[in-house]
């Protein structure tokens, strides 16, 4: 990148033509900006529309897709043991 000229070296002429080079750069970085803040907040809100699930929301299970939560047994382990009665 170019190093700063000397503006004490410069005439009124040269500074002038610099101002008038920069001055539409200075509108495009600030129209930038503003598309930039705006895809930040479609970026987040297409974010959190992919985090929602039939846990999360009022979803219908069968909506979840491929990307089905986890199922979480509610009984605690080895509290009772699996299969049916001794004997039986």
């Amino acid at each position: 990148m170019d190093e700063l000229p000397d503006l004490e070296k410069l005439s009124v002429a040269n500074k002038d033509q610099m101002i008038r080079d920069l001055w539409p750069l200075r509108t495009l970085v600030r129209e930038l900006a503003a598309q930039v803040t705006a895809l930040q907040l479609k970026v987040t809100e297409l974010e959190a529309r992919l985090a929602i699930n039939s846990r999360n929301s009022s979803k219908p299970p069968s909506s979840d897709g491929l990307n089905k939560p986890k199922t979480k047994s509610l009984r605690k382990r080895g509290e009772r043991p699996t299969g049916g009665q001794k004997g039986h």
